[in-house]
């Protein structure tokens, strides 16, 4: 997920957890002890699962957060009530994440001196991007709930990063699947030229080649009168049958009003997630510009009735947005202590991607941990019921929301697309 755009997708205070938990080897509710600091790189094993969190508990994307919270609520409550890990009852602490990566990294920095074992968020590419280091450096394994920015495929995160959303990587590739879906044979990728629309456009236009549809041009533009008139001249004069569509929430809906009001002839638009619910700024799609775009996006809500039920448990007034993929961290983490038999770091990120890809499906902590007491192998799928993580800590098969919009310009779903790197 990037930072400008809460959905991202890819649009959006919080139930807090206690700072911690007391150190009573029986599992039962969160109480409100404190933690105590530790050393920032040594990780004392003292059979207690400790696990921080950063989620936006206010400013933009504050709802989100608060799905999240409620999420982490009910996976806590889970887990202790089941008897904890490893006979201990786990401990979470929960940081604010912030609209800037400055109140990220204090976040980091704090729980890292709390001697976090894990660290789920930030929820952001951007702020996730600015902060990974510092946790690699302090020894914490980090999953990213919905950082899916390419620049984190490839992160030198000493396998101590793992993420629960696919990758843009994999964006890309759904991107491709609705283009040739299209049966358009020559297509053009638009994109905004900043660190994250490159080298997304890059993998869409490989992506869309590698299906068999003809690129005719790549078309950089930025958020300027003069840049949005030039690339709409590029695109009409390579003459493409569809136009794919790499922004965010206000360039994206500028730049295809733009392209559509010059064009001649009809044309279909495909677009990345953050286009799925415009800025306030932007201006809507016509009634017949609607009719011509779709796109795809990581599910942004849970598709098992169980997890939404139990999750409105916690807060009926929850929105329930990517509420799933913070579950997803918390329960993998939590499976990987107990299929290793330890807290340590390290061990924990080892385990990542045996519990998530061998062994029996299962799609809650309760079923998967059973499992792993009866001596079986996991395949944890989440509530979603499809998600493998590989080696590298990359998601390798996911299922996205293909969208449209209807007449007044509100996105509705449109079906599902899976795409796997397996």
């Amino acid at each position: 997920m990037q930072s400008r755009s809460v959905t991202g997708l890819v649009g959006l205070l919080a139930i807090i957890l206690p700072a911690a938990c007391s150190d009573d080897s029986t599992a039962g509710p969160a109480s409100s002890d404190t933690v105590v600091a530790t050393s920032t790189t040594v990780h004392p094993d003292d059979g207690a699962l400790v696990i921080g969190a950063i989620l936006p508990n206010s400013g933009l994307a504050a709802d989100l957060g608060a799905s999240m919270n409620d999420a982490l609520t009910m996976g806590m409550t889970e887990i202790n009530a089941a008897g904890g890990i490893n006979g201990r009852r786990v401990r979470l602490i929960v940081r604010e994440e912030g609209d800037t990566p400055a109140t990220a990294a204090l976040a980091v920095q704090g729980l890292t001196q709390l001697g976090v074992d894990a660290i789920i968020g930030p929820t952001s590419s951007t702020n996730t991007l600015s902060t990974l280091t510092a946790s690699v450096d302090a020894g914490v394994l980090t999953c990213g709930p919905t950082a899916s920015a390419l620049a984190l495929d490839e992160f030198p995160d000493d396998g101590l990063f793992f993420r629960t959303i696919p990758s843009d990587s994999l964006q890309a590739q759904a991107i491709a699947s609705v283009v040739e879906a299209s049966g358009s044979s020559t297509a053009i990728v638009v994109y905004l030229d900043d660190d994250y629309g490159r080298p997304f456009a890059e993998a869409a236009q490989e992506a869309i080649i590698a299906r068999g549809t003809r690129v005719s041009a790549t078309v950089a533009f930025t958020a300027n009168e003069d840049s949005v008139s030039a690339a709409v001249e590029q695109v009409l004069a390579n003459q493409p049958e569809v136009v794919a569509v790499i922004a965010d929430g206000a360039s994206g809906p500028a730049i295809i009003n733009a392209i559509d009001a010059a064009a001649t002839t009809r044309l279909t638009y495909v677009v990345n997630d953050a286009i799925r619910r415009p800025a306030p700024s932007a201006q809507p799609f016509s009634a017949q510009l609607s009719r011509k775009v779709v796109g795809v996006a990581p599910v942004a809500y849970a598709t098992s009735p169980a997890f939404t039920q139990a999750l409105l448990g916690v807060d009926p007034t929850t929105t329930g947005l990517y509420a799933h993929n913070a579950y997803d961290c918390l329960a993998i983490i939590a499976l990987a202590a107990q299929a290793t038999g330890s807290n340590q770091p390290r061990d924990l990120a080892d385990a990542v991607s045996t519990v998530t890809t061998s062994g029996t499906g299962c799609t809650t902590f309760i079923a998967c941990s059973a499992a792993l007491t009866e001596g079986r192998n996991i395949n944890y799928n989440g509530p979603i019921g499809n998600l493998s993580i590989g080696p590298s800590g990359n998601v390798t098969t996911a299922d996205f929301d293909r969208f449209r919009f209807d007449a007044s310009g509100r996105d509705v779903s449109d079906g599902t697309i899976t795409i796997g790197n397996d």
